[in-house]
């Protein structure tokens, strides 16, 4: 297997140097950029764009003849030719003719073949416009339009509904998790916890079982269709002849046909992944609305979570692949799907920070709500909505004193009660970033957790002294931000403050600065975790 991945990559090599000169092409383009996937090269050449299959055998597809990528070729273009019209061109020859590689022609022996395309406006792609806050809502409502008359067109019945049938997807999901057990360990390449790998697994077998009349339903009622197989950001396009959805998967009926709840769960899980949850709500609320499928509501989490991982997964493989800092970036990435995944299946939660001034609370909060679909609740932004001033102004005052007073305080940690109980009331999951100096302004939170029996941890960030200091002084520097603590509060504070305990009622995690943000958040969840009564029941039984 490593001979003949060798071999691959040597072929590879020489076919994207010759690529990447503009020679190679008829239209002579002054630059040639190379976008490589773990499958594929793209060569974006000018106005058009060259996409060529690597000549791999995985388990999940066979690219390893000429004539294989051939067919895979026009396959592609068949298959995107509805979602993407005039994007997919047609399949060219890669010849070689006098030692030289050339693109397109007769003369010459074929020795591999493209899938010639448009090359679409890179600031006209969803994910780029996401990232420039370009994107409204009439956007979304056009492609939940696009997707409800996709999937209502495309193809279901035979040959279709059997990969989306029941047993198809427990499939999918027990090969997923046993795919994925091998980065549960030590080393350069861990990007799972063991409890998070064991728990979300436990989760989706559950839910398999538990809704297996919904999901046979599913498939009686037409819901299994033809997808797309690959729905993210980074697929979509809203170019000014209209929108374009490109990239739907080939190589694999398996991976495409599926409930049109996981296609649509895929671009969904993908806008959480970037941190647009409102948009991922408004989309699935518009699609609903659209295709009359409020029956996809139940499931949407499950396959957001299936998808999550298979995210989680592609990512940990490219960490095997590669060295360095590139191995260390794909290890963090898959981490982060993972527990992304773990999130979806979290029942309503509390999370409460700890932490003197400038530890890096809100930090902390913000990673966390990442994974963790969760109401921010942030102290300081609360006692400055109680007293009516902005959130932005600074007050600053002595220790104790003026908006810091006993008074403002304690109004501010009841205003916080309060808001988490009713959340946590409705149903949602609440992290509370505020400093709990001590144990008695933790007690009433860890006590209203226990009373709506729901999964409580208390993080307590505690970096190096220095670094406190120094973020600070940056702080004060910049007069930028909600809280108006500065050093001299971070050392009254620091004499006072009381560290919490497990004792107290929850379970207690440290966050230093020598453990990465995925790390912490995988720690929490698992502690999370551990509390939710599917655990409980899995130990009892």
């Amino acid at each position: 297997m490593v001979h003949q991945e060798e071999h691959f990559a040597a072929i590879v090599r020489a076919l994207s140097d010759a690529l990447s000169d503009p020679a190679t092409y008829p239209e002579r383009p002054e630059a040639v950029e190379v976008i490589e996937t773990h499958v594929s090269a793209v060569f974006l050449a000018g106005r058009s764009a060259y996409k060529v299959k690597k000549p791999l055998a995985l388990p999940f597809l066979d690219f390893s003849t000429l004539d294989r990528r051939e067919h895979y070729c026009r396959e592609e273009i068949r298959l995107n030719a509805e979602l993407a019209p005039g994007v997919y061109r047609a399949v060219v020859p890669i010849r070689r003719k006098d030692g030289r590689l050339h693109l397109g022609g007769e003369a010459g022996d074929i020795v591999d073949w493209a899938v010639e395309m448009e090359r679409l406006p890179a600031q006209h792609m969803f994910d780029h416009m996401l990232a420039h806050g370009r994107i409204d809502n009439e956007m979304l409502q056009q492609i939940a339009a696009t997707l409800v008359r996709f999937h209502a067109r495309a193809a279901t019945g035979e040959g279709v509904d059997v990969h989306g049938s029941p047993a198809a997807v427990r499939a999918l999901v027990e090969e997923n998790f046993a795919e994925t057990d091998r980065f549960v360990r030590a080393g350069s390449l861990h990007a799972l916890a063991r409890d998070v790998h064991d728990f979300v697994e436990a989760w989706a077998l559950h839910f398999l079982n538990d809704r297996a009349e919904r999901f046979a339903q599913r498939e009686r009622m037409g819901r299994i269709r033809e997808g797309h197989g690959d729905l993210h950001a980074g697929n979509i396009c809203f170019r000014p002849e209209g929108l374009v959805i490109y990239d739907r998967i080939e190589f694999s009926a398996r991976f495409r046909c599926a409930d049109v709840a996981a296609d649509l769960a895929f671009l969904l899980m993908d806008l959480d992944h970037r941190g647009y949850r409102g948009f991922s709500d408004y989309l699935l609320r518009e699609y609903v609305a659209r295709s009359e499928d409020a029956e996809l509501i139940e499931l949407v989490d499950f396959y957001k979570c299936y998808r999550a991982w298979v995210r989680g997964k592609v990512h940990a493989l490219r960490a095997a692949q590669v060295r360095g800092d590139a191995r260390e970036e794909a290890r963090l990435t898959a981490m982060r799907y993972f527990n992304l995944a773990a999130g979806y299946t979290l029942p309503a939660s509390l999370v409460l920070t700890c932490g003197l001034p400038g530890t890096g609370k809100s930090t902390a909060a913000a990673r966390l709500a990442e994974a963790i679909d969760c109401q921010v609740l942030n102290s300081d932004t609360v006692r400055k909505q109680l007293a009516g001033v902005p959130p932005g102004e600074r007050r600053a005052s002595a220790f104790g004193t003026g908006l810091y007073d006993a008074e403002h305080t304690k109004a501010t940690y009841g205003a916080l009660l309060e808001q988490a109980g009713a959340l946590l009331d409705r149903g949602r999951s609440v992290l509370v970033d505020a400093g709990f100096r001590d144990g008695a302004q933790r007690a009433p939170f860890l006590a209203m957790a226990r009373e709506r029996r729901v999964p409580v941890v208390v993080l307590h960030v505690d970096p190096p002294d220095a670094l406190v200091r120094e973020r600070l002084a940056a702080r004060e520097r910049s007069g930028t931000g909600t809280s108006d603590a500065g050093v001299d509060v971070y050392e009254r504070c620091k004499a006072t403050f009381t560290p919490p305990v497990a004792e107290e009622g929850a379970p207690v995690v440290r966050w230093a600065d020598g453990e990465s943000g995925p790390e912490m958040v995988a720690t929490v969840l698992g502690a999370l975790l551990a509390q939710n009564e599917l655990s409980v029941e899995a130990e009892e039984g």
